[in-house]
């Protein structure tokens, strides 16, 4: 069962998106598909693209958002970590560019996590294992994401699904936080990934969907039992926003009410390590997820690679 004790809690959530809304209808302009298809397939409606915004730029609004609603100042924060696959540069890293845009101060660890969908979890389960180190009291954690920058724009099977987003959190040791979480990695990389050089993303949409379906419903009763948790005494669920139907399966699958699974995909399109972390924000903001609420998070995607945390609002 969970103990009573000092353990992370996400203190402030933030989000932001790029300026441009893309309807399923301005994308039917320009390659082979449909808003009809978009949506039978996915559930996605619209996405945001950052055209003139960097990766940093999107991070950055969501970073002021968070650390605003933590009731904390950007001197407090002692640790950076940005989730992202879509780095604006090889290198620095976005979380080196983030700390010189908010103002933190000079000795702040900054380092981005590459785990792809899963990775906003992924930064989760570190600032976790930071902040128990007894080394670090606050810390900045963002899932962003330039996916745009990534894409062809000619593959209906995978160009539709993306948009660009940011989703941040502050996180701290508290008396009412709770923190666990479960990991994991299953070696086929040539499912779903994205070149270096070419930077084009590449997905077997079956295959994922096979993955996701199949696993996922596994990995998050797993992560309930091992904390003696009941799947009726979860608030909400909050699965990485890949897409409704795979959303739909794995409620279905665990045998949980719809209703309880968080879904803002239809706005936002599929934001890979950002996803998890806009729907936390967007849920907070909506005043969905209140204080003291049980929630759990899974992500999964490239690697394959899946991620799960529970925790208290």
């Amino acid at each position: 069962m969970m103990k009573e004790k000092l353990a992370m809690k996400f203190i402030g959530t933030g989000l932001a998106h790029g300026k441009r809304k893309v309807l399923n209808d301005d994308l039917a302009k320009i390659m082979d598909t449909s808003d009809e298809w978009i949506r039978e397939k996915s559930g996605i409606e619209s996405r945001w693209f950052a055209d003139d915004e960097s990766n940093a730029d999107i991070a950055c609004k969501a970073s002021i958002r968070a650390i605003e609603e933590s009731g904390l100042s950007a001197s407090d924060i002692d640790a950076v970590i940005v989730c992202t696959f879509t780095a604006d540069k090889a290198t620095p890293g976005v979380a080196t560019e983030l700390c010189g845009m908010l103002g933190l101060r000079e000795d702040v660890l900054a380092t981005d996590v590459n785990g792809a969908c899963s990775g906003f979890i992924y930064g989760a389960i570190i600032s976790n294992a930071l902040l128990y180190s007894g080394s670090y009291r606050n810390i900045l954690l963002v899932g962003s994401e330039k996916i745009s920058s990534f894409m062809s724009m000619k593959d209906r099977s995978s160009d539709v699904l993306f948009g660009d987003g940011a989703g941040a959190a502050v996180c701290s040791l508290r008396e009412d936080g709770f923190f666990s979480h479960l990991e994991g990695t299953l070696t086929n990389s040539e499912v779903l990934y994205c070149e270096r050089f070419e930077q084009r993303i590449s997905m077997q949409g079956q295959e994922v969907y096979r993955f996701a379906v199949n696993k996922i419903p596994e990995v998050t009763q797993e992560l309930l039992d091992q904390n003696g948790v009941h799947k009726e005494d979860v608030d909400y669920y909050i699965f990485h926003q890949a897409n409704k139907r795979i959303i739909r399966s794995i409620a279905s699958k665990l045998g949980i009410p719809l209703e309880k699974c968080f879904m803002n995909i239809e706005e936002y399109g599929n934001t890979s390590a950002a996803s998890v972390a806009i729907a936390m924000a967007d849920m907070k903001d909506k005043g969905i997820l209140k204080p003291g609420m049980l929630a759990v998070s899974v992500g999964f995607g490239a690697g394959l690679t899946y991620g799960g945390m529970l925790f208290r609002a």
